[in-house]
């Protein structure tokens, strides 16, 4: 375990630590990069759980969603494990040869993980979607997911391949355009309601090669499912709109760290948002201040500063004002 990861552990008390007081003894224990606190601090905490020293939340509700990447509204330091013995001496499977020199205790998830190598070694493996793969191994359909996160998979020193499987993107709702429109951009929108009105209108007037639906406040887990649709049609470019506060502008930003990983890139709708500028009534909004470095840059390039003051009010539009009505006499 690095260094730092070890003085912030011995730093907490047993039990739960607030946000707030990670970022105390973070400071204490560490020199933080200008520009990268949250992800020194998060490279931090993934250690300490794969460890097995501290857990997260469970919740999505308790997550800082401010920035990327997302950290735990707290973290609970676990009481050490004093009936586990590690498992030194075993010689691992090939595959996981990157363990011999670290510690592994043995209920750690590795250990079913080499002996389900070793118990396949010389057949030949059909591939499977990783939550199928997972019940191969651990008897539990998500076993897997939680250990595609710990440090030797991002590092790359195994990955799903290693064990015959797949990862299956949470498939986005989407419709394509009529004949022709393949060659535009696609749209991605918030709401359902919006979502429908637009399928509808873009399958008269083609302005879309594909309009598809973001979930609210769930389009960053929608994303790898968005960039297999925009692959399905060679672009690396899909449009965005939804509501015009700050919440809907941040949706966006959180979002776009993922898709430009995967090779595509999102920008607002021009076009719409601008209607929803003229057409829409002012509200007032739960959320509002000023907008994340990605969330201001996004406006920039679609030239809608205009909304900035209005956010900083806490006020906002709604995007369902962009009917199929005003759709038909707006837009030619």
């Amino acid at each position: 375990m690095l260094p730092e990861s070890q003085y912030f552990i011995d730093a907490l008390g047993t039990g739960r630590t607030s946000l707030v007081e990670m970022w105390e003894v973070l400071w204490q224990v560490m020199t933080l990069p200008h520009g990268g606190q949250r992800e020194a601090l998060m490279a931090v905490l993934d250690e300490l759980r794969e460890n097995g020293l501290v857990e997260f939340p469970k919740s999505n509700k308790l997550w800082d969603k401010s920035a990327l990447p997302h950290l735990p509204a707290w973290v609970n330091k676990l009481q050490p494990k004093k009936q586990a013995k590690d498992v030194a001496g075993v010689i691992w499977a090939p595959e996981l040869a990157f363990l011999a020199e670290q510690v592994i205790w043995q209920d750690s998830p590795w250990v079913e993980v080499d002996a389900w190598l070793k118990r396949c070694r010389g057949k030949e493996l059909a591939l499977k979607p990783i939550r199928e793969r997972s019940l191969d191994i651990f008897g539990d359909e998500k076993a897997l997911d939680r250990i595609v996160g710990l440090t030797p998979f991002k590092q790359g020193q195994i990955n799903l391949g290693t064990l015959g499987c797949f990862y299956v993107p949470e498939p986005i709702p989407w419709k394509p355009g009529p004949p022709g429109s393949s060659g535009f951009t696609g749209l991605c929108v918030e709401n359902a309601t919006t979502f429908d009105t637009l399928c509808r209108f873009n399958s008269e007037t083609g302005f879309w090669a594909f309009v598809a639906y973001g979930r609210g406040n769930n389009f960053v887990s929608m994303t790898d499912g968005l960039v297999a649709v925009v692959n399905e049609y060679g672009q690396d470019r899909v449009q965005y709109f939804g509501d015009a506060d700050h919440e809907g502008i941040e949706i966006v930003a959180r979002a776009e760290k993922k898709l430009n990983e995967a090779g595509v890139s999102i920008c607002l709708d021009q076009r719409l948002y601008n209607l929803l500028l003229s057409v829409g009534r002012v509200a007032p909004s739960k959320t509002g201040g000023r907008l994340s470095v990605a969330a201001t840059r996004l406006l920039e390039e679609a030239a809608l500063t205009v909304f900035q003051d209005m956010f900083r009010r806490q006020q906002r539009i709604a995007q369902e004002w962009v009917c199929l009505d005003v759709l038909k006499a707006k837009i030619p």
